[in-house]
């Protein structure tokens, strides 16, 4: 059963029709069927021709066979019957529009410029698919898609806006709860020039998302694994090894998350003064990953720390020699790692958007 329309909508769609009527009608009505058309045109694949027609509105076109489009996808919804276009299409077009118009960065460490005008669009009709329970998730895993793209072209208060705009509308959903912290962990890590109390109000809220996500969701490891180097990060060395103890014990998950756990636990014992518990730590994760450079080098530290000096200096040398031919070490893109599948998560919101 569909949501019934609500008083606030009905005025919305009151106003829409009175902008609509300011204008030409036969005019707005050919933008509005040509519009219709180019989402149909994605919808059945030719997306390429689509994009390139969508890209060539203005900024008062688009507002207006967008606000059309909108108000007639509202009446479907309040007469119960299905809108005359696809909305999942709708979302998917204004979504690769977004990302035609936004240029790469000019260098490798550059943060992308942020989502504009047809993400905003795009996100506008997933809400009303929110509101469907046969598209609700579509919409759903739409804005964890969007705040794992934003993440992972560094653009770190929109990955935060849009994994908001998602707990609007899904409170409590574990996926966006842990987007929405490890943006907050990556931004309170790698930004320069934050006050010392701004960095830890970051890591703070972050800390609540974590929580809040193994809350709704307990076979979240990398949240947890996330809450406990976030606890670390404050300095709640005790707090933190909480959840790492936990993490540790999820034999059955992702061998690169176990990983981090371990190293992350080492490390927190280790600063807390048992250099024993984080040799055992240091060493299950070098186990894990052989070739990891992090776990290596920790393993080193702390065995120099305990004298066994000749030990140190041979897991050093295993660690060179094998520079240049290891793999990626997990730790490399542990800040980014909830972000890493946002292209495969976008292509299958784009098959799913065919008809």
């Amino acid at each position: 059963m569909r949501t019934p329309v609500s008083a606030r909508t009905l005025v919305i769609l009151a106003a829409t029709a009175y902008r609509l009527a300011l204008a030409s009608p036969a005019a707005a009505g050919e933008a509005n069927a040509e519009y219709r058309e180019l989402i149909g045109r994605y919808a059945r694949g030719d997306r390429v021709l689509a994009v390139a027609g969508l890209a060539r509105l203005s900024d008062g076109e688009l507002a207006r066979v967008v606000a059309a489009g909108e108000a007639a996808a509202l009446a479907a919804q309040r007469r119960q019957v299905e809108p005359a276009f696809s909305l999942r299409a709708a979302v998917m077009l204004h979504a690769d529009v977004d990302q035609a118009e936004r240029p790469a960065p000019m260098g490798r460490e550059q943060a992308r410029r942020g989502p504009g005008r047809h993400a905003a669009v795009a996100a506008r009709y997933a809400r009303l698919l929110a509101w469907r329970p046969e598209t609700k998730d579509f919409a759903r895993r739409f804005f964890v898609a969007l705040a794992h793209g934003s993440q992972w072209d560094a653009c770190f208060p929109d990955a935060q806006r849009w994994a908001g705009e998602g707990l609007k509308l899904f409170p409590r959903d574990a996926e966006l709860l842990l987007a929405a912290g490890s943006a907050l962990e990556e931004s309170a890590t790698l930004l320069l020039g934050v006050s010392v109390s701004d960095r830890q109000g970051l890591f703070e809220r972050a800390g609540a998302m974590f929580t809040d996500g193994l809350a709704a969701d307990p076979e979240l490891n990398l949240a947890r694994v996330r809450l406990g180097r976030v606890l670390w990060q404050l300095g709640e060395f005790d707090r933190a090894r909480g959840p790492l103890e936990q993490a540790v014990e999820v034999r059955s998950g992702d061998p690169a998350v176990l990983y981090l756990a371990h190293l992350f636990l080492g490390r927190v014992h280790e600063d807390s003064g048992r250099l024993e518990l984080a040799l055992r730590h240091y060493r299950l994760s070098l186990a894990l990953e052989p070739q990891a450079q992090t776990a290596a080098i920790a393993l080193s530290h702390a065995l120099r720390q305990t004298g066994e000096a000749g030990e140190s200096r041979e897991v050093l040398r295993r660690a060179l020699a094998a520079a240049g031919r290891r793999g990626r070490d997990p730790y490399w893109d542990y800040l980014a790692s909830n972000a890493a599948g946002v292209h495969d998560e976008l292509a299958a919101l784009r098959r799913e958007s065919l008809s």
